[in-house]
């Protein structure tokens, strides 16, 4: 990407961005020029307790060099920037070249960087001031933080006095390190747009410098893993190469990029995997988990992922609950109706793409104690009514995926029957009998699900409105009645999809997702904009979400549309991956023109449904 690219517009929401991981839930997150612009923005940010408990390490490094007894800064005389299996920045500053490579190393809080020097003859000095963080991502230093520092020829050890058990290694190859102690304020400009951090110090415990570079490269390490501190930059950058360049073979430069974003997301937990829900700030969330399963690990091939991810859910079901979230530090929560039926779902598309009967065998019966206690009654007032819908929530419960609390009042409380969770419903008691076909012949399921479909449409469809209502009471147009069409086993039939498709499609599609609301309807808010109470009373109620385009192609595909026209419906959101991240997809978009990406930059279950039907649509002739 050419430098001017980069600089075109430096609107907060529009500025491009990179994002590198590491597979335990740290990350490098940077703007393309190299500018701070949020708290979230690191060089280096690891997962104190995998994948979870994120700490950033390392803010950013200033650079200068010295030519000609003239000093410049580096990130003034940026020319490209390539984001691929790693990220590079070519500097040129007279006629002499200056490559950067960064690369995150896979399974490791190591970060490495490589400084590739063209130089002609002429004396060229580098000075490299690393910028320590040292706190949360999620908010800035109110005063410089405080570390011990110690040094020895080209290498330093810091420990944060805060987080003592912590030491940080950080060399750079055949440098001196001149230990003089700064500190350096930062603004960041969306916080003070989106009511977030807007302040914060680092310290800059002192400056690595080369005296004379030559044409040759120089290894850049920063580490939390000392007995990886001595391995060289350049073996790091090879092998991450190598291991992004392996996740996918073909020739599709789209699904290969779809394949890096999804790698992404894929992290450990103890000694099994997770699925982190977003980038920069989500943890890993059970529903996004679930519904991202597929896209990210089954269609990718990654199907030991797969397993490992759904026996950490499997593990921690309680009461018939599966984990809503993975908290920093505190236990897990389990406010979700919906994250259970969505493990059955994932688990019978784990046995689509595998055949693994003996895997389904052997976690069928935690599976069986997630029907008995939906129908007997278990949490947040969640159980089978006399017409064998699931009825759930009472009081501030917040437990569908529509989940925002303010103030301690829900936004959209959806008690009672929602739509889509008796659509899931529904489809998880068919997946079971499937199951049960296999292992103890239960007739139940089927009998349930029987009664089901039978009251359905009777509790759900407006014959006036044309559409399924949000809940049983509430006939508000939304875009979850779209799982009623398009699950593998669907509880509405194609006739009641025939008449609501086009009225989705008017209303909620807008390229880039679904609108969560209707703007014709009086609570409709169509930007998502300013401080986190107006930001979330948007959240539900206009915007759009990237992920719904998944329920939303598969029900256009079940009435008989073609491959091309669903291909144009996915469109937007194919274009919109270089937008903000590079080779991102956005959590949400405005519900108003011209649809912006907002929320995560990179959001596992949009990447996740676009990678699955892209994936999908170039396979059909």
């Amino acid at each position: 990407m050419e430098v001017d690219d980069m600089k075109s517009n430096l609107d907060i929401f529009n500025i491009k961005e990179w994002l590198l991981t590491n597979g335990l839930g740290g990350y490098s997150y940077m703007s393309l020029p190299l500018i701070n612009t949020s708290c979230y923005q690191s060089l280096m940010c690891v997962a104190l307790h995998t994948p979870v408990d994120r700490y950033s390490v390392l803010e950013n490094v200033n650079e200068e060099v010295i030519i000609d007894n003239n000093t410049y800064l580096l990130n003034e005389h940026i020319v490209s920037v390539d984001v691929e299996d790693i990220v590079t920045y070519t500097f040129q500053i007279k006629n002499i070249s200056i490559k950067k490579e960064i690369a995150y190393a896979y399974d490791q809080n190591t970060l490495a960087i490589s400084y590739h020097i063209t130089n002609p003859g002429k004396k060229l000095q580098l000075f490299v001031s690393p910028e320590l963080a040292l706190r949360s991502h999620h908010e800035g230093n109110r005063h410089k933080p405080e570390c011990m520092v110690t040094s020895y020829k080209d290498t330093i050890n810091i420990i944060p006095l805060k987080h003592k058990e912590l030491c940080i290694s950080m060399s750079l190859e055949d440098s001196t390190f001149i230990q003089k102690e700064t500190c350096k304020s930062y603004h960041y400009d969306f916080g003070e747009l989106t009511g977030g951090t807007v302040s914060d110090k680092v310290v800059i415990p002192g400056t690595f410098h080369i005296s004379n570079m030559e044409s040759r490269s120089y290894s850049f390490i920063c580490s939390l893993d000392l007995e990886n501190s001595a391995l060289n930059a350049n073996t790091i950058i090879f092998n991450e190469k190598r291991r992004i360049n392996s996740l996918y073979l073909g020739n599709d430069r789209l699904l290969k990029q779809l394949y890096k974003a999804s790698d992404q997301f894929i992290v450990k937990r103890g000694d099994s995997h997770s699925i982190i829900a977003g980038y920069p700030w989500f943890n890993d969330w059970g529903r996004d988990t679930l519904i991202s399963l597929e896209g990210l690990t089954l269609c990718t091939g990654r199907f030991h992922d797969a397993k490992d991810i759904l026996l950490t859910f499997v593990h921690h079901l309680k009461d018939g609950l599966c984990v809503n979230m993975f908290t920093d530090q505190e236990p897990p929560l389990y406010n979700t109706v919906d994250g259970s039926l969505w493990l059955i779902h994932a688990c019978y598309q784990y046995l689509l793409y595998t055949n693994d009967f003996a895997f389904i065998q052997s976690i069928y019966p935690a599976l069986k104690t997630i029907i008995s206690h939906y129908v007997t009654g278990t949490k947040h007032n969640i159980h089978m009514s006399d017409d064998f819908l699931l009825f759930a929530g009472s009081g501030e419960d917040q437990i569908t995926w529509m989940d925002v609390r303010i103030h301690g009042k829900a936004v959209t409380p959806r008690h009672g029957k929602p739509v889509e969770v008796n659509a899931l419903w529904y489809n998880a008691l068919k997946i079971m009998n499937v199951f049960a076909g296999f292992t103890d012949n239960d007739p139940s399921y089927d009998i349930i699900a029987i009664k089901v479909k039978e009251n359905f449409v009777k509790v759900f469809f407006d014959e006036q409105l044309g559409y399924l209502k949000d809940t049983d009471t509430d006939p508000t147009l939304r875009p979850n009645q779209l799982y009623a069409f398009s699950l593998p086993f669907p509880v509405a039939n194609i006739s009641i999809a025939r008449r609501a498709f086009p009225i989705i499609t008017e209303k909620l599609y807008v390229g880039r997702g679904l609108r969560s609301l209707t703007p014709d309807d009086p609570q409709y808010i169509g930007t998502y904009l300013g401080p986190l109470e107006s930001r979330d009373y948007a959240y539900h109620q206009g915007t759009s979400w990237g992920y719904l385009i998944g329920p939303y192609i598969r029900t256009f595909l079940k009435l008989n549309h073609s491959r091309e026209e669903a291909l144009k419906l996915l469109d937007p959101l194919l274009q919109s991956i270089n937008e903000q991240l590079i080779g991102g997809i956005n959590e949400i978009y405005d519900g108003n023109a011209p649809h912006t990406g907002k929320g995560c930059v990179n959001q596992a279950w949009s990447v996740a449904e676009v990678l699955c039907l892209y994936q999908s649509l170039s396979k059909m002739q």
